[in-house]
């Protein structure tokens, strides 16, 4: 029996599914938020000579990030200011203290170090921003789920210096969360690298750094403290007679604070070197009703060039390469005038979707944040889950809560005993605060924590309770009791 191997041909029936330039296309613009599909508008208006644009489109300002927020006090100065030059670095610190007040730098490039050309960080291929850096270290920290959820709302708030512009009580307001929460995440934040990161103003950022590097009670602090100003104007002598340190002390100590970066968070670029944000869509309460309307105001309104319609009309006079060309351009201008109308549609059903779901968050807070899966949108949608997760990823909703990126709306949950859906950020709430104000001599168990919970109308499992617990670092109760 010949049992070696041999070559043939044989025939195979099989179902396979391909990408058509068409799906590609619409996949492609479905997925790129204002400011990119703002540039691919701009990059087809120079290939495709048969589309134009409408004379009577009207045009707004993009948002700076750290200024796209809602009205009122959170709003900050929206002034713009010339980076001082790098030779003033750690000598003009009225300048710094100035600056300070301010989010609106334009940072081209570096960090505070003058020895900028030997940084091998300089030379990597791409730095991540400082809100990508800041986050990923979030995640590590030792917070717990509804912590985090506060965390990103406040990196988002960080100017590109590195600065938290706005106050805890603010952000308390604006969240309805407990202040002194605000303020247990903003710690951690300021714990974060690089050193004085989500500082309040010029001083914190320094007392930041001096405790990083050991400088506590000090001649250090001192000078940080209370005499920036006179060490700007370079009265030494002045600041020794007032804190009692000697004139070398603070002379010593005056070099110590002119190492410190003033702007820690300038170092970080951005893809084209600013940080620019433009609401994808708006969500606006009137008369009692959220109503949500796609962002067109910094698109160009596109038109098919009419210039070209007796060519496409007189197709037996007209010289068939010129035909054809005129043709593909025209079939590739209203697919893509086509596929730009179905993004905007998409986005404000998957939009809509999330309002009705999120009422009670727009409405009191976060702790009224309802768990969302991007099943849960894409099924009251009518698409497909992919297509939820094109529609959100990157887009950024202006909302009577802030700026919020569509994902901060999506978060896992439990069910309540009348069928209700529930956050589990709420639940672990619910659970942190009643171990806090449990008896430390007869700390609460799994099980009188799972009765306490029933009582307040919200169903979860004991082993659901352990899982919580384990996640907000609260040991057992047998090890919480104290005698």
């Amino acid at each position: 029996m010949d049992n070696s191997m041999r070559l043939g041909q044989s025939q195979k029936l099989a179902q396979t599914l391909k990408m058509t330039p068409e799906m590609q296309l619409a996949i492609k613009i479905l997925q790129l938020n204002s400011l990119e599909l703002k540039n691919q508008i701009a990059e087809v208006l120079e290939t495709n000579p048969l589309m134009e644009i409408d004379e009577q489109e009207q045009t707004g300002p993009e948002v700076p990030l750290e200024t796209a927020m809602p009205t009122g006090e959170l709003v900050p100065p929206s002034k713009e200011f010339q980076e001082p030059s790098r030779e003033d670095f750690g000598i003009d610190w009225q300048k710094y203290i100035q600056d300070s007040e301010n989010t609106e730098f334009k940072v081209s490039s570096g960090g505070y170090s003058g020895d900028e050309e030997s940084n091998y960080e300089n030379y990597v291929t791409k730095k991540g921003s400082l809100r990508d850096y800041l986050t990923t270290q979030l995640h590590e920290a030792s917070l717990n789920a509804t912590e985090i959820k506060i965390g990103e709302y406040l990196i988002g708030l960080i100017d590109r210096n590195g600065y938290l512009r706005h106050s805890s009580a603010a952000i308390s307001e604006m969240l309805r969360i407990d202040e002194p929460v605000v303020k247990k995440v903003v710690t951690a934040i300021q714990h974060m690298d690089p050193p004085g990161v989500g500082a309040f103003d010029l001083r914190e950022c320094l007392l930041i750094q001096a405790a990083e590097e050991g400088y506590e009670d000090d001649e250090v602090t001192a000078v940080i403290e209370n005499h920036l100003d006179a060490l700007a104007a370079n009265r030494l002598p002045a600041i020794s007679r007032d804190t009692g340190f000697g004139i070398e002390e603070i002379v010593a100590a005056a070099e110590i604070v002119k190492q410190f970066n003033p702007k820690p968070g300038a170092s970080f670029p951005t893809a084209e070197g600013e940080v620019y944000v433009t609401p994808d869509v708006f969500v606006e309460k009137i008369g009692g009703e959220y109503v949500v309307t796609v962002n067109e105001r910094d698109l160009p309104r596109l038109r098919i060039n009419n210039l070209y319609r007796e060519t496409i009309k007189n197709r037996d006079k007209s010289d068939k390469i010129a035909y054809e060309f005129i043709r593909n351009k025209l079939e590739a201008a209203r697919s893509f005038m086509r596929y730009v109308d179905k993004r905007k549609d998409t986005i404000l059903n998957v939009t809509r979707a999330i309002v009705e779901v999120q009422r009670d968050f727009l409405d009191f807070g976060l702790l009224h944040l309802k768990p969302l899966t991007l099943q849960d949108v894409a099924n009251m949608a009518g698409v497909h889950e992919s297509t939820v997760s094109r529609a959100t990823s990157g887009k950024y909703a202006q909302t009577p809560r802030g700026l919020l990126e569509l994902k901060f709306f999506f978060s896992g949950g439990s069910r309540t005993q009348s069928g209700e859906d529930i956050s589990t950020m709420v639940v672990k709430k619910r659970i942190d605060d009643l171990v806090k104000g449990e008896n430390t001599g007869e700390p609460l168990s799994d099980s009188e924590i799972v009765t306490r919970l029933k009582n307040e109308g919200i169903v979860i499992a004991r082993r659901t309770v352990a899982k919580y617990r384990g996640e907000l670092n609260i040991p057992s109760s047998s090890n919480r009791k104290r005698l």
